[in-house]
């Protein structure tokens, strides 16, 4: 994963965008969480959404 410097940046952030970044965070660990613990369903849903795709863009 990158790391930001964010020292650098000479600009304000209002409490809104932070709050906004926050929430992003909360739910990006909740997808992984979901990742962790439902890997084998979450594998199978996406191999059968691949068929569905391939199946649908072959369709005439």
């Amino acid at each position: 994963m990158r790391t930001f410097d964010y020292s650098k940046l000479n600009c304000n952030i209002d409490n809104e965008i932070m709050g906004y970044i926050a929430k992003i965070h909360e739910f990006k660990g909740r997808q992984q969480l979901f990742i962790n613990q439902k890997k084998e369903k979450l594998e199978k849903l996406v191999e059968i959404v691949k068929i569905q795709s391939t199946e649908s863009s072959n369709k005439n």
